[in-house]
């Protein structure tokens, strides 16, 4: 779970020290900060889910039908997810990265809310599945 965390510090890090290398086109600056909230959230989110996969497999199971078949393989799970997020988070820019920018500012402020939900509600189940197990033994 350290690993995690530190994965997760060390790739918001590298957001806030990115640069664009010559041959690169600069990409409008007011994307950057809601690009890092929604990263941030979705690491949340995948974070949690790793922990109740792989701790709480016997009681807690993934409900997202794209990835459910993975449950019984934490790793995979979130790799498909993880996956999934980032092909959405590029074509959210290809789509609308230069002619639309405040809908996709939107757009990833709306998913860091929700995926901040989705952590806060991974974590309350965990904890309901702790008290489960207590009150079996």
């Amino acid at each position: 779970m350290k690993r995690l965390f530190a994965a997760s510090a060390m790739l918001i890090v590298s957001f806030f020290h990115a640069v664009p290398a010559s041959a690169q086109e600069v990409r409008a600056p007011e994307l950057k900060l809601p690009t890092i909230i929604w990263a941030s959230a979705a690491s949340a989110d995948w974070m949690t889910t790793y922990h109740f996969s792989s701790d709480y497999r016997d009681l807690l199971h993934e409900t997202n039908p794209l990835i459910s078949g993975l449950d019984r393989h934490p790793a995979w799970l979130v790799a498909a997810g993880a996956s999934i997020d980032a092909a959405t988070w590029w074509a959210g820019n290809r789509l609308f990265g230069r002619s639309h920018p405040r809908w996709l500012q939107a757009a990833l402020y709306g998913g860091a809310a929700f995926r901040v939900y989705l952590a806060a509600y991974n974590i309350q189940m965990m904890r309901e599945a702790q008290a489960v197990r207590v009150g079996r033994r």
